[in-house]
């Protein structure tokens, strides 16, 4: 069974000016699909339309024409109210957990905040979820009380993905979440993203431009470039015998015959 199914989805920019002209699609023609409690990589150098794809699930991009499906409904149909609730089913990773964690606030208070929107009240009950939430990702309940500054970067990045599954999604979006992070601490997020999966039968969309990431966790593997995709298949085959000379590229740019035994 599909988690997310996108079917030739199409979005494309308004030009600038009166005679600019109609400008090509940032993402023309892209159909992939995530199945329940597996992880898809997307792969691409930048300007391939990777976020704009995300975006575009998200539903914070508007679509010329395709088709978005997320666990059996219809995304783009649904009224706005209802995709509202909906998209509690979606959790999100970013890039840099700096940037979207409050250096104003404690983790305690990060992790009750998708909670406190959803209408859970404030006391014990609360207290409890984050405490084990903090704990399903790794850090001990002791950290609570921290504001993110005085935080790791891996630290950070471990309460970014605490406060993603709060709602108990069905559907992980991860974009670039390893990329800020030293190589020691990256191996430690992709074991853990490999424990969440498998313990919760958490379905993935993994986006980055780092080979070697994507075949440590990615059952699957689409490679995009210029807003389409070239090459899609098991991430095994697509790493192992690459059918388009841009993977062969991106493959000896980022991914030596060590990683490929990962």
């Amino acid at each position: 069974m599909s988690m997310l199914e996108v079917r030739d989805l199409v979005i494309r920019y308004a030009g600038q000016g009166l005679f600019g002209g109609r400008p090509a699609p940032t993402v023309n023609g892209i159909s992939l699909r995530v199945q329940t409690g597996t992880t898809l990589g997307v792969v691409g150098e930048s300007g391939s339309g990777k976020s704009t794809l995300l975006r575009a699930i998200l539903g914070l991009v508007p679509v010329e024409s395709g088709a978005i499906t997320l666990d059996g409904r219809d995304w783009l149909s649904l009224p706005r109210r209802d995709r509202h609730e909906a998209r509690r089913a979606i959790g999100v990773v970013a890039q840099n957990p700096f940037l979207s964690l409050s250096p104003r606030l404690t983790v305690a208070e990060i992790l009750a905040e998708p909670l406190l929107a959803r209408g859970d009240r404030p006391g014990p009950a609360l207290r409890d979820r984050t405490a084990m939430l903090l704990l399903r990702c790794g850090m001990p309940p002791d950290f609570l009380p921290r504001r993110a500054r005085e935080l790791s970067g891996g630290q950070a990045q471990r309460v970014a993905i605490a406060r993603s599954l709060a709602l108990d999604p069905k559907l992980l979006i991860l974009d670039e979440p390893t990329s800020a992070l030293d190589i020691s601490v990256q191996a430690q997020i992709l074991n853990l993203l490999a424990d969440l999966k498998e313990a919760s039968n958490l379905s993935m969309l993994f986006v980055t431009h780092n080979l070697k990431v994507v075949a440590h966790v990615s059952d699957n593997l689409v490679v995009m470039r210029q807003g389409k995709i070239l090459e899609s298949g098991p991430t095994s085959r697509v790493i192992d015998a690459p059918e388009c000379d841009y993977t062969l590229k991106l493959l000896s740019h980022g991914l030596g015959r060590k990683a490929r035994q990962m």
